[in-house]
C-alpha cells in the first residue's frame, strides 16, 4: 500500500487558498474564439434521492465550465449536454437497450451501484455504447472486459478489500472476519476474495458471515461476526439501510473487536439518514486523489465534500469530452479508438482537472502530442490490454466525528500484487504455496495395466454452461489419448447442445476460438437420473441394474476422477438438491477403495468453490492425489465470459489443467501443481494426499494419459 497522507496534508493548506481560482472557468466577459463547437449528448444514470441529483448536476456543470475554458481559444471544442435518468426508479435493462440504440448519445455515465451497473452493461456493452461506470464488482469488469465498451472509473472491490485488510494490519490486527450481504452482486466480490487475500496477507481468517438483506439475519450475522474473536471485522453492507441494522446491533452487543466499513458508510445520505448511529464509524471508500486538490477546492466552492463517486463522474465526463475532441481532430477515429489513444498517452502531462490545465491538454492534443492524463480521481491509466478499469484508485480512510466526515489517511495500491502491472486487478501474484517436497519412504507400485476415468458435471442449465463443457473437453482429450468409451463414465445433464439459448445447435465450446467439444460424445448418465451417492458407487465399481456403467478397475489400474460444479463450505453441491458430497462421504468412499484395492493410483481434480474442504479426505490414504481449485474457505473463479451468450465458458483452474493435458502431457505432477497454482485466479490451488502418494516430481500426467 502507498500512503498519501503526508502529501495530502502539505497540499491542503495551499489548495484551500487557491480553491476559488481552481474552480473558475472562462470569465463571462472574456471573448471566446471557438469557431466550431461540437455538442455531445451524454446520458447520466445515477441515484437522485436525498438531494443527490443536485450534487451530480453541480459536479457536471463544473466540468462543462472547465471544458469551456479548455476550448475557449482552441478554434474548435466540445460541450456536453446531459440527459438525466434516476438509477433508483428506471427499468435499467429496458433503458440500456433504448440508450444503446440512440445514435445521438455518445456515451453513458452511470451505475453507482454494482447491480445497476450490471443491468446497464448488459444492454449498452452488447449494443456497442460506451458505459463509464462506478460499479465496483469484479464480476462486471471480467464479464465485459472483452467488449471494449466498459470503462470502470475505479478499481474493483478486490482492491477495496485489500485496502481494508491492509488497514486492519496497520492497526495491529492478527485476525479478521467478514460481514457481507452475499446475496448482492456488490457483496459477491468480497465473498469471493476475502479469504484468498487474508491468507496471502497472513491474517487468520475467523470466518465469513453472509446475510441475505433481511433485518433479522443482518442482526444475527452481525452478532456472530462480533463473537468470532476477530480483531477486526470488515463490513461490506450493500446499503445505508443495512448499515443501520449493523450499527444498532453493534450498540446492543458487547464486543471487543473493531469494525471497518466499506463505502456504504460514506454514501451521500449516510449521516443524514443514520444520525448519531454514525458517530465513530470508520471505513474505506474510493474518492478523489488528495494531490489533485479536488476535495479541498470543492468544499471551498460548494461548502461540502464531494459525495461518493463525484470525482469519478467528473473524470468520466472529462474523458468523454476529450475523446470526442480527438474525433474532431481525426475523423477516422472511432470513439473507442479515441478513448484508447487518450488514456495510452505517456508523454509529459499536466496532471490536473482544472480549466487552465485542460486548455493546455487541448492544445497538446491539437499539436498531435500524447500527454499523460490525470483527473480529479488521480491517474487515468487504464489496463492497456483490455481497457476495462482504471489501474489506480485512491481510497479515503474516513471517520465520522461530530456528524462530519474527516479523513484519517489516503491509500492506494502500487500494482505490485498484479501478475502483470498492465492487467486488471483480478490478476494477483500469490505467495502462500504448499510445500510438496516428499521425504517419505519410496512407494512401490505394480506395473500399470489400464486407465479409467469418471467425469462429472454436477449442475444443469445454460447459466452453468462451463461445468458441462469443461467435462466434455476433458472427455475429448482422453479420447485423443487412447481411452475408449468403455473406460470413461460421463455424467452430465446434457441439456446444452440443443438448448434454446444456444445460437449454434449441436455445438459447444470451452473458448470462443475453440473447437466443438460435443462431437461424438457418449453420455452414460444424465445428472437428473442419479443422486450424489451414486457417483461414489460408480467410483467404487459397484455395478447394479440401475448403475450398469461403473469403473471396473483393479489393483493394477489408474483412475482419473474429475468433478466440476458448485460448492459450499464442506460440500460439493449436487445440482439444486439440498445435499451433495461432504468430506465424510468422500472419506468413506476412499477408505473402501483402499481396503478393497480396486485402484493402483487415484488422481482427482475438483473444480468447485471450497473444494479443499472436501478433498482433504485424501490426506489419510495411500496412492491417492487430489488437486482442488480452491482451499476450504475460498470460492473458485470462472474464466472467459462470452457476453453475447451470457455464459462463462470455462473455469481458470480447469482451463489450465486442460492446457497442461494437451501441451505438456509428460510433465510431472509437481509441474502441474505449480502451473495450476500460478495460473488460477483468486484462489489457492491445493493438493491433498501427496504424502501418501510418493514424489510428485517422479510421477507425471502419463499416469492418466496414455
Amino acid at each position: 500500500m502507498r500512503n498519501l497522507k503526508r502529501t495530502a496534508v502539505i497540499l491542503s493548506g495551499c489548495l484551500l487558498v487557491m480553491s476559488s481560482w481552481l474552480l473558475t472557468a472562462c470569465h463571462p466577459e472574456e471573448p471566446c474564439t471557438v469557431n466550431h463547437l461540437c455538442v455531445r449528448t451524454v446520458a447520466v444514470v445515477l441515484p437522485f434521492e436525498d438531494g443527490l441529483r443536485e450534487q451530480w448536476e453541480q459536479c457536471l456543470n463544473l466540468c462543462n465550465a472547465n471544458l469551456q475554458m479548455a476550448f475557449c481559444y482552441a478554434g474548435k471544442g466540445v460541450n456536453l449536454r446531459f440527459e438525466w435518468y434516476n438509477e433508483s426508479t428506471e427499468d435499467l435493462s429496458a433503458l440500456s437497450r433504448k440508450l444503446a440504440a440512440r445514435k445521438d448519445i455518445v456515451a453513458v455515465i452511470g451505475g453507482l451501484y454494482s447491480s445497476s451497473a450490471a443491468q446497464l452493461a448488459s444492454g449498452l456493452c452488447k449494443g456497442g455504447k460506451p458505459l463509464f461506470t462506478l460499479g465496483t464488482t469484479e464480476q462486471l469488469v471480467r464479464e465485459y472486459s472483452t467488449s471494449g465498451n466498459l470503462w470502470a472509473m475505479t478499481e474493483t472491490d478486490i482492491t477495496a478489500c485489500e485496502v481494508m485488510l491492509s488497514k486492519a494490519m496497520q492497526y495491529g490486527a492478527k485476525s479478521v472476519a467478514l460481514l457481507v450481504n452475499g446475496a448482492t452482486l456488490y457483496g459477491q466480490t468480497y465473498l469471493d476474495w476475502f479469504a484468498f487475500q487474508a491468507e496471502e496477507l497472513e491474517l487468520e481468517n475467523k470466518g465469513t458471515y453472509s446475510y441475505d438483506g433481511t433485518e433479522a439475519q443482518i442482526a444475527q450475522q452481525t452478532k456472530a461476526a462480533l463473537a468470532s474473536g476477530a480483531d477486526y471485522v470488515l463490513c461490506a453492507s450493500g446499503s445505508v439501510d443495512e448499515l443501520r441494522t449493523v450499527l444498532r446491533t453493534m450498540q446492543d452487543t458487547p464486543h471487543t473487536n473493531q469494525m471497518l466499513m466499506a463505502e456504504s458508510g460514506f454514501s451521500g445520505d449516510a449521516i443524514n439518514k443514520l444520525g448519531p448511529l454514525m458517530e465513530g464509524v470508520e471505513g474505506v471508500a474510493y474518492g478523489a486523489n488528495p494531490e489533485s486538490g479536488f476535495d479541498v477546492a470543492y468544499q471551498a466552492r460548494f461548502n461540502r465534500l464531494p459525495c461518493l463517486g463525484e470525482a469519478q463522474v467528473y473524470d468520466a465526463a472529462m474523458l468523454i469530452a476529450f475523446a470526442s475532441y480527438l474525433q474532431m481532430l481525426n475523423h477516422d477515429l472511432t470513439f473507442k479508438k479515441a478513448m484508447r489513444q487518450l488514456v495510452d498517452g505517456r508523454e509529459q502531462g499536466n496532471g490536473s482537472w482544472r480549466g487552465e490545465d485542460l486548455a493546455w491538454l487541448a492544445s497538446r492534443l491539437a499539436d498531435g502530442a500524447h500527454p499523460d492524463i490525470s483527473g480529479a480521481s488521480g491517474s487515468l491509466d487504464f489496463d492497456s490490454k483490455v481497457y476495462t478499469n482504471v489501474l489506480h484508485t485512491v481510497y479515503y480512510n474516513y471517520f465520522v466525528y461530530q456528524q462530519k466526515y474527516i479523513f484519517l489517511d489516503y491509500n492506494t495500491t502500487d500494482g505490485s500484487r498484479r501478475t502483470d502491472p498492465t492487467l486488471a486487478s483480478w490478476n494477483w501474484k500469490k505467495s502462500q504455496q504448499q510445500d510438496i517436497t516428499y521425504g517419505g519412504e519410496e512407494h512401490i507400485y505394480p506395473p500399470l495395466d489400464k486407465r479409467w476415468a469418471l467425469l462429472v458435471a454436477s449442475s444443469h442449465g445454460w447459466s452453468n454452461y462451463r461445468h458441462q463443457v469443461d467435462v466434455l473437453n476433458i472427455y475429448q482429450i482422453l479420447k485423443r489419448h487412447g481411452y475408449d468409451d468403455d473406460h470413461i463414465v460421463v455424467i452430465i445433464e446434457d441439456d446444452l447442445a440443443y438448448n434454446r439459448s444456444n445460437p449454434q445447435p449441436g455445438v459447444l465450446y470451452t473458448r470462443m476460438d475453440g473447437v466443438n467439444v460435443y462431437h461424438d460424445v457418449q453420455v452414460d448418465y444424465h445428472l437428473s437420473q442419479l443422486n450424489p451417492k451414486d457417483v461414489l458407487e460408480i467410483l467404487l465399481g459397484h455395478a447394479s441394474e440401475r448403475l450398469p456403467q461403473v469403473l471396473r478397475a483393479d489393483a493394477d489400474d489408474n483412475i482419473f476422477f474429475f468433478w466440476s460444479g458448485h460448492g459450499s463450505p464442506g460440500e460439493m453441491c449436487w445440482d439444486d438438491t439440498p445435499h451433495g458430497i461432504t468430506k465424510d462421504d468422500l472419506e468413506k468412499c476412499l477408505s473402501q477403495m483402499e481396503q478393497s484395492g480396486n485402484y493402483r493410483k487415484l488422481i482427482g481434480c475438483i473444480e468447485t468453490c471450497f473444494s479443499g474442504g472436501v478433498a482433504k479426505a485424501a490426506d489419510d490414504h495411500n496412492g491417492m492425489l487430489f488437486f482442488t481449485a480452491a482451499n476450504a474457505n475460498e470460492t473458485s473463479k470462472a474464466d472467459e465470459y462470452n457476453y453475447n451468450w451470457d455464459v462463462w465458458m470455462s473455469n481458470r483452474f480447469t482451463a489450465t489443467l486442460q492446457d497442461c493435458m494437451i501441451n505438456t502431457p509428460s510433465q510431472s505432477f509437481a509441474y502441474l501443481y505449480n502451473r495450476l497454482f500460478q495460473s488460477t485466479v483468486g484462489s489457492h490451488v491445493c493438493v491433498f494426499g501427496h504424502k501418501g502418494f510418493g514424489s510428485l516430481y517422479e510421477s507425471n500426467l502419463s499416469e492418466i494419459l496414455e
